[in-house]
């Protein structure tokens, strides 16, 4: 009987320090925010390999700093960059959510086809849209500097 009880108390322990550290990513999950003091640049993701396609007119959104469209590993990743992660947590989430909510064939005006992207991530003061999940970012995310 003691073994048993040992062995139920030494498993538990082994459950409870393997759940601490990092959470793990719920790849269902559309959105993810990343704490980061860090102000990112479109060249800090041409430096992680981002390949930049082209630029968007961001007058109709003030708050941000530009808005580009690329590739990452084959998927569509669009940054919006903005002054600050509090301005980006602020009017990052707006758009990302939106983004996410489009119904298939609907269009974005800034990209002439359509363009469907199912998730988002902020990390500092980056809004990245994920074409097809969070890792595709993630991925991206990782090669950034600190």
């Amino acid at each position: 009987m003691r073994f048993i009880l040992k062995l139920i108390i030494l498993l538990t322990l082994f459950a409870l320090s393997c759940s601490q550290g990092e959470p793990e990513l719920d790849p269902s999950s559309t959105s993810l925010i990343i704490e980061s003091s860090v102000i990112y640049s479109i060249d800090d993701l041409i430096s992680a390999g981002w390949k930049k396609d082209r630029e968007f007119d961001n007058s109709e959104y003030p708050e941000t700093v530009e808005i580009a469209y690329g590739f990452f590993e084959r998927k569509d990743i669009e940054a919006w960059v903005y002054k600050s992660a509090d301005e980006a947590k602020k009017f990052g989430v707006d758009y990302g959510e939106q983004a996410v909510d489009k119904k298939p064939g609907q269009t974005d005006y800034l990209i002439p086809r359509v363009n469907r992207y199912h998730a988002y991530v902020i990390i500092g003061n980056l809004m990245l849209l994920c074409e097809t999940e969070i890792l595709d970012c993630q991925n991206l995310i990782e090669k950034l500097p600190e």
